[in-house]
This record gives structure tokens, sequence and C-alpha cells, in this order.
């Protein structure tokens, strides 16, 4: 019988990772890195907790680093097998590495630390990828097998199912918000699940609706440019940052707002917005519709790119009213830092919040209402507006995991993970309350055997 170690996203969001290992097959579902505050970065450089060797073959849900981001360096340490994934996630994952390497090469000069990996690592790493669709089933040397469903999390994200020695297993990864702008919604769950591995991130809250969501957004955007402010957006590159560019899109071309300056100061998403140009495939029904009508739904004017370092200084000359979207979304690194740095201590600025920011960063303690946070080794005075919209996250809440949960027939147990630990004990409760499925909470290194 198969059994699944738990090594990554126990009690905590990121360092997705677990080993299955069946009679003939030793499986790894994803391998993450661990973000947040600096002890928890430190555990990237640790040896990793198996034999890198053993492993036949892995299993990757979707692009994002926590759950991918420590593979090239356990291709390094003797893996030699194939790494399944969605096409998208392939093409998203290089340019994701790319920029991860770039900002432990900055760190290397900070620190002294050697990067994970190096750029011909990253190399040698693509040449065991194998692009999989979804519902199409990989059958393995074993026997065993693995179907990939669309999550609805961002752009070709999966949540996994996977058989082994005839035991129904199913690995979450991210599952996506409800009615996404752009791709389409979570598939549903199949019948008869031995495990269900499920992630927790908003387990004890519920978003707003969409309808609420848009109009949060526009009324934010409003009052800024008609207080002639800065709002400053902290966006992950992956589907935050192209939902933004199709809210303004929208807005602009409907005369709700002026053409006003609008930054995208973040090369990694200009790069992945190309992508999603390349995948009109994988959008959603309505998005394709609009798309017949304007074919650049992520283009407007007032629009700007800024890709080098000189063409992001000059946003600085550019008088108010502006819009400015950069990384990191959890405003721990990136271009974000140093307009944070400029336009937080003026009200009549706003910082708006799109997603989850893990403990200890900086957005975390701006959300938690600190009036000063540490930035680029210094403190900077919070009297910008901050605003805060849970509807713009790509993860779904309470509401939609449960109900996801809920719509299948069969489900033996579940296992929580990819949430903090008061979020999973919320989310736990929950559960047994409406469903009477058994759920466990495993700890780091724990063994589940089925």
């Amino acid at each position: 019988m198969p059994s699944i170690t738990f090594y990554g996203a126990t009690g905590e969001v990121t360092g997705s990772c677990y080993l299955v290992r069946g009679k003939n097959i030793t499986v790894l579902v994803d391998c993450g890195l661990f973000q947040g505050e600096r002890f928890a970065r430190q555990r990237n450089y640790e040896p990793l907790p198996f034999g890198c060797g053993e492993i036949d073959q892995v299993l990757l849900t979707h692009a994002h680093l926590d759950h991918t981001g420590r593979l090239p360096k356990m291709c390094a340490e003797g893996f030699t097998g194939k790494i399944y994934a969605t096409e998208p996630t392939l093409e998203l994952i290089s340019y994701l590495w790319e920029d991860a390497l770039e900002v432990m090469e900055i760190e290397y000069q900070e620190t002294g630390r050697a990067p994970l990996y190096s750029a011909e690592a990253l190399k040698r790493v693509e040449k065991f990828f194998q692009g999989v669709g979804y519902g199409q089933k990989i059958t393995f040397p074993s026997g065993d097998w693995a179907i990939f469903h669309d999550s609805g999390h961002i752009l070709g994200a999966a949540f996994i199912e996977l058989v082994i020695d005839g035991k129904r297993m199913i690995f979450s990864g991210d599952i996506g918000n409800e009615h996404p702008p752009i791709i389409r919604e979570t598939q549903n769950l199949p019948a008869d699940i031995d495990l269900l591995i499920c992630e927790s991130t908003y387990g004890n809250r519920l978003h707003e609706t969409p309808k609420e969501r848009t109009l949060l957004f526009e009324q934010t955007v409003q009052q800024t440019i008609k207080r002639g402010g800065t709002l400053l957006i902290p966006a992950f590159a992956v589907e935050r940052t192209q939902e933004i560019l199709y809210e303004l899109n929208r807005m602009t071309k409907a005369g709700m707002i002026p053409a006003v300056p609008t930054f995208l100061d973040s090369p990694l998403a200009i790069k992945i917005t190309g992508i999603f140009r390349e995948h009109p495939e994988f959008f959603n029904r309505k998005f394709q519709e609009l798309l017949k009508t304007d074919r650049d739904l992520f283009n407007f004017p007032g629009l700007r790119l800024t890709p080098t370092r000189h063409k992001s200084r000059e946003i600085n000359r550019i008088p108010s009213p502006k819009i400015i979207i950069a990384g990191s979304g959890m405003m721990n690194g990136g271009r974000i830092m140093y307009h944070l740095e400029r336009y937080l201590p003026d009200p009549k600025n706003t910082l708006l919040i799109i997603g989850y920011q893990a403990a200890y960063t900086p957005g975390r303690k701006i959300l938690e209402g600190h009036k000063w946070v540490g930035l680029l080794n210094r403190s900077v005075p919070v009297r910008a507006r901050i605003m805060a919209i849970g509807g713009f996250s790509a993860h779904g809440d309470q509401k939609k995991l449960l109900s996801w949960i809920k719509q299948s027939q069969g489900i033996a147990q579940i296992c929580l993970v990819h949430g903090e630990e008061e979020n999973m004990m919320v989310f736990s409760e929950k559960i047994t309350a409406v469903s009477q499925i058994p759920v466990r909470i495993p700890k780091y290194g724990e063994t589940i055997n089925l």
C-alpha cells in the first residue's frame, strides 16, 4: 500500500513537497521554496530530506515558486526522471526560475550566500520536462497513473489525481477563486477518493463576491485619481497582474477613468503577460468572447512598460495621478520596494493589496496596521491609504473550498496543507461539521500509510 510523507506546506503556506512511495514507484508532488521571513528562506539551503536519485517521477501542480522553486536543486542532487506539468506551467517555470536566480545573485552580493542553483543548472532541468494536457492519463512503467485537472488557480494550474497500488489520491495544489475573470473554473473532483490533500490558505475566511470586488477596485482607482495621488499595486507576476491589466483596460475604454500614466514595472510580469497572449485556449468562454472585439485585453491607452531599471527610475519624474503595478506581490523584494519607500509616506497615495501576504513580510505588517515598516534597510512611515481586496486572490475562500469538497462522492479522509495553523484548525472543524469526513493536519516529516 502507498505511503505519503509531508515535506512542506505543513502549518505554513509555502514549501509544498509530498513524497509518495508505492510498491514499484516513488513520486514527488511539487518541490517548492519556503518563503517569507529570513529563517524560512534559510531552510531552502538545507539538504533535501530524501534521496533525489530514488525519485522516479515528479508531478507539478503549477508554476509558483512555493511549489517548484527547489526543483533545480533536486536535479543537481541526482534526480534523473521525468517532470510532468501542463505546457503553460513549464513555460512559466522557466521565467520564474530565472527571476528567482537573479534575486539570489543579488542576495549573494549582500550576504555571501551562494544561489541555490546556477543558470547552467536551469538549462539541464529542462531536458526532464514532459508536457501534459488537462484530462490526459499518464501511465507510468509501474502501471500506476495520474491525471491533471484544471484547478482554476493560475494559467496551467492543476490538481492531480494520482492512483498508486489501486489507491486514489488527490493533490489539490492551489484551488482557484470563484468566477476567475480570465481562466476557467475549477473542475469537479472525481469520486471515490482514498485521500484528498487539500490546501487551506483561506480556510478561515470569505472573500468579496466578484461584483463587490469589481466595485471596490473601481472606487479605489477613481478616488486615488481624483485626489491626484499615486496608486501602488504590488502584484504577483502570474495571473494577478493580468487581471489588473484587464480591469484597467475595461475601465479606461468605458470612460470610467482617464488614460492616466500606468506603469507595468516588472520585467517578469511583462514576459509572463506575453505567455498569456500565446495561450487563449486556456481562457474561459467569456474572456474568449471579449477577445473577438478587443484583441489585446491586457493593453490600454496610458499603459507603459518599464523593463529596464533606467525606465523604472523615470517613473518618479511623471507627476501624479498615476498607477504603478510592480512586484513582488508580498512586498519583500523587487521594484515595489523603491516605490513603497517613495510613496507610502504621502496620504494622497493608495496602496492596494490584492494577494496573500506571508507572515513577517512587509506586506503582512502593513495589512496588520503597522505605522512604520522596514524597507531597504530603513524605517518608512505608512501614511498612504491602505486598501485590501481579497476577492482578487487566486485562492478559493472557505466557501469555495467547501463546495469543491462537498460535490465529490466518497472521500475517505482529508489532509489539510498549505495554510497557517489557525486557518487549518478552523477549516478542519468546518469540514467535519458539514461533511463528517475525517480530517488530519500532518506535521512536517509525518508519513501516512493508505
